[in-house]
């Protein structure tokens, strides 16, 4: 495409090379004002407050969650009744490369991403190095047989 104005002409490609923006620096910025678009959608950000459900733990589908070391995912969180019978929820996301892997062992009692072997604390704190920018945890607030995760 040439662009003509008062008697110059030029290609758009020497338009551009005229300003001394390379592509690298055009897609650069583009991805940087639009970093939502660059980062992995499924990753979310730590306390967005995007997380609000609550479990009927009477009904079939959650009864893990009726059992020291059980475990169950809703909503792409993991939500786990820990050994000493505490309620925790993180996100099933793991901060290591975003993957949707992550999972409780009863055995011991931590959270692990199965893609890397990255490891973390009930409280959601990375015990290695793979894992070592932890996990989002979500409240969990029980109410009769109610459990509501939120954060």
């Amino acid at each position: 495409m040439k662009i003509k104005e008062v008697g110059l002409e030029m290609t758009r490609g020497e338009f551009v090379k005229s300003l001394g923006i390379s592509v690298g620096a055009i897609m650069a910025t583009w991805c940087i004002g639009g970093l939502t678009s660059c980062m992995n959608a499924d990753m979310p950000a730590p306390g967005d407050g995007g997380v609000d459900f609550t479990i009927d733990l009477e009904a079939s589908e959650n009864k893990a969650l009726l059992t020291n070391g059980g475990w169950l995912i809703k909503n792409s969180v993991v939500i786990a009744r820990t050994n000493s019978g505490d309620y925790v929820a993180v996100t099933q996301v793991c901060s290591h490369e975003g993957r949707k892997q992550v999972a409780y062992r009863a055995s011991k009692n931590d959270f692990y991403c199965n893609a890397h072997g990255a490891t973390y604390s009930i409280s959601g704190k990375g015990t290695n190095s793979a894992g070592s920018r932890g996990l989002t945890r979500y409240t969990t607030q029980l109410d009769k047989n109610s459990l509501r995760v939120f954060g």
